[in-house]
């Protein structure tokens, strides 16, 4: 990545007499950075490192003493931002035909509305003129990202107006008192239909330890039922059910986020499936199986293994990663504080 200030040209002898001096902004811009996770090295540089250059200069014609300071403290705000972000389906309480896509723009819209927000405030600038500034602020290629969804564009408006914006001000922290809140209580909102579909479980149906039911997957989500990788989810939800296959724990080969979204570790998990069934087949071919089914979050390049971690965790592990809680669990998922990163990568 470029450095986050373009600096004056030195002779070859004097850059290796004396190296440039790394600028105090510098590892502040690499952590937001990483903590996006959701654009490019390119789209970083073009839609999100003007904006905050823009705003630094601003700062600067206020008061350089403090200008530097100022625009760290606002970097570290929307960095804490977007890793409750990575632990929450964007947006919430709204379901979307392919939540990775909108996940990418609502991260976005997420870091230039908290970044606009800023601005505002420290120009002592009137409410209501949120779009003026984004016309302003924002380079052509992040406001057009932002417009082309209208859902999107209209959940930014409404972050600043007070309406529904997709849980936009809940991440920024602006909707409870403090981040470790937010962060402990932020769960996705269900609609008046999934909470009475979650309530009309069948008599006699098994629950876990946490009053979570085990269901087998709705019929619909079977469009190939004779396909064999359908005897590795029932066996999957068998091993959840009674224990032998344990959950959310600290070595557990499954783990589930508090949205239903499932991680399988491989090999692992199908190791475990390949003892448990003794079937003619490796396990490699059982994982094979499991694929082709189609049940899988997908990367930007296709491949079907995403790459998940606990919070805090050194380590990350390569495995399937499951988005309808339908295929595993129904009722609210249990809760953990398993995330999955880089999703959109």
């Amino acid at each position: 990545m470029r450095p986050f200030f373009r600096r004056r040209r030195t002779t070859k002898v004097q850059a290796l007499a004396r190296p440039a001096k790394p600028h105090p902004l510098d590892e502040p811009l690499r952590a937001l950075y990483r903590a996006d996770g959701t654009q490019s090295n390119h789209q970083f540089q073009q839609q999100t490192l003007p904006l905050l250059h823009d705003l630094h200069r601003a700062a600067r014609r206020r008061d350089p003493a403090t200008a530097d300071q100022s625009l760290i403290r606002l970097m570290t705000s929307i960095v804490g931002a977007c890793r409750r972000a990575a632990n929450n389906r964007l947006p919430l309480g709204v379901p979307v035909s392919d939540y990775r896509r909108y996940e990418t723009r609502y991260n976005y819209a997420l870091i230039s509305a908290m970044a606009i927000a800023w601005h505002r405030k420290a120009e002592g600038l009137e409410p209501g003129e949120e779009r003026v500034l984004a016309e302003t602020l924002l380079p052509s290629q992040g406001l057009e990202r932002l417009r082309e969804e209208p859902l999107v564009w209209e959940h930014w408006q409404a972050f600043f107006s007070g309406n529904a914006d997709g849980g936009l001000r809940e991440l920024a922290g602006q909707s409870l008192p403090t981040d470790s809140v937010a962060e402990s209580t932020a769960v996705l909102p269900c609609s008046c239909s999934d909470r009475q579909e979650a309530s009309k479980i069948p008599a006699g149906q098994q629950r876990d330890g946490t009053g979570n039911a085990f269901l087998s997957p709705p019929s619909h989500l079977r469009a190939n039922p004779q396909a064999k990788g359908w005897v590795l989810v029932d066996t999957i939800r068998e091993g959840l059910r009674d224990g032998s296959l344990s959950y959310n724990g600290k070595a557990s080969w499954v783990q589930v986020d508090r949205e239903g979204r499932t991680f399988l570790q491989v090999p692992e998990v199908f190791e475990w499936c390949h003892a448990r069934l003794n079937p003619d087949v490796p396990p490699k071919t059982l994982i094979n199986q499991f694929g082709r089914l189609h049940v899988c979050i997908r990367s930007r390049n296709g491949q079907n293994l995403l790459r998940g971690g606990r919070r805090h965790q050194k380590g990350e592990q390569q495995g399937f990663v499951i988005e309808d809680p339908a295929l595993f669990w129904d009722g609210k998922p249990p809760t953990g504080q398993f995330f999955i990163r880089h999703l959109t990568q």
